[in-house]
């Protein structure tokens, strides 16, 4: 078993072109052994964005706080606390924190990815 706490964690920010204010802290990864799913905690500032982009992975987003518009293949939707998101693989997709607080997410991935 491993038990973590997010202040272990060192909070890196997202560089990617296109990215703005926002930080992951990878809670549980390969590097622990994790076999199958990585997962990570996002800080998007207000103002702040995820680069529009895709992979050949699905990821599943969980919202702890704050609101963001979701961009996938062409629609947008405004979500907020407590709903999950499911990006499916290949798919073209973002998160822009319109909102005035802090949007923080949980987001799963496979280990590798």
């Amino acid at each position: 078993m491993i038990v973590r706490s997010l202040s272990d964690v060192a909070p890196v920010s997202v560089t990617e072109a296109g990215a703005r204010d926002v930080t992951v802290q990878w809670l549980l990864k390969a590097e622990d052994g994790m076999p199958t799913f990585a997962m990570r905690y996002f800080v998007v500032k207000p103002g702040g964005r995820t680069p529009r982009h895709a992979h050949a992975w699905e990821h599943e987003l969980f919202i702890l706080q704050g609101t963001c518009s979701v961009f996938c293949e062409g629609e947008t939707r405004v979500v907020g606390p407590e709903l999950a998101v499911y990006i499916q693989p290949d798919a073209i997709h973002s998160f822009a924190n319109d909102g005035a607080d802090d949007l923080i997410f949980l987001c799963v991935i496979p280990v590798g990815s």
